[in-house]
């Protein structure tokens, strides 16, 4: 190809690039909060994109650019595809990550247990999800997260990107080359048309394992014993008591608040002004 028409292509490509920038920012305008999905069909439907994962794909590179150097935008999208929970008085400074939600239902009562958040990243992460994590992780001053993902070339760069994102200390748990030495769980052959099977081929042959792989109660017995080994079991103990404690303190605020507000309409239809209903409600219950 001559240098001339290259140049030429270059720019046009350029020029669409600005124009999608240009259009994002257009489509944004009048919303609080949308998804990038949602983003796509304006998109589409506004300016006759094409309806396909080509366009999705390269909707995905631009926007994550924008969000990442301006933060008004940042903050208008959200992902409800990444589940995340908390328990009750959580152990704040460890977090359980997943790569896919098919193990959820394997490990997420164990995460309740030991009183860890559970995050599913749903293979690649969004953007949406790690600045979310990243806030979580200020506040709370996560330390580390305990990742379980796939022995195979997305699941091993899932893990690079997710310690890359955080910055804090990503552990695999599960799988691991010990686990898959000790556990033989059944391989099979890597992805020949994945952009990442050469390098992982390079480094570890043609064969990968899923986490699935491993029998289920094994898989569960080597979740519990890494989440033992971070959570302390006299935090346990005092979560506990903190749950008990708290459902005592329930039973007595329910009752309270049945009276408040009985004694309040009583004093409403007196039509006596809110300050002195406030004023009255607070000198007999001695607020």
């Amino acid at each position: 190809m001559c240098s001339l028409v290259r140049k030429s292509l270059v720019s046009t490509k350029g020029v669409a690039s600005r124009w999608l920038e240009k259009r994002i920012l257009e489509a944004v305008k009048g919303y609080e909060r949308l998804t990038v999905r949602q983003l796509f069909y304006v998109l589409v439907s506004r300016y006759g994109y094409s309806l396909d994962r080509r366009f999705y794909k390269t909707l995905g590179y631009h926007l994550t650019k924008m969000r990442r150097l301006d933060v008004a935008l940042n903050r208008k999208f959200v992902d409800y595809t990444r589940f995340f929970s908390t328990p009750p008085n959580p152990y704040s400074t460890v977090e359980l990550w997943l790569e896919k939600d098919s193990l959820r239902s394997l490990v997420e009562d164990l995460a309740g247990d030991y009183r860890i958040s559970l995050q599913v990243e749903r293979g690649f992460g969004s953007l949406s999800m790690f600045r979310d994590a990243l806030v979580r992780a200020k506040k709370r001053d996560i330390k580390r997260i305990l990742y379980i993902g796939d022995w195979d070339p997305s699941g091993l760069l899932i893990e690079e990107i997710t310690s890359e994102e955080m910055g804090v200390a990503v552990e695999r748990i599960a799988l691991t080359l010990a686990q898959i030495e000790a556990y033989r769980p059944p391989p099979r052959p890597v992805n020949p048309r994945d952009s990442r099977t050469p390098r992982y081929v390079q480094h570890h042959g043609s064969q990968c394992w899923e986490v699935e792989a491993l029998e289920p109660k094994t898989f569960q017995s080597l979740v519990e014993q890494a989440l033992k080994k971070y959570v302390p079991p006299e935090f346990l103990k005092e979560a506990e008591a903190k749950d008990r404690a708290s459902a005592i303190v329930k039973l007595l605020t329910e009752s309270l608040m049945n009276r408040l507000q009985q004694d309040a309409l009583i004093l409403f239809k007196k039509e006596l002004p809110e300050e002195e209903i406030l004023e009255r409600l607070k000198g007999k219950y001695g607020l």
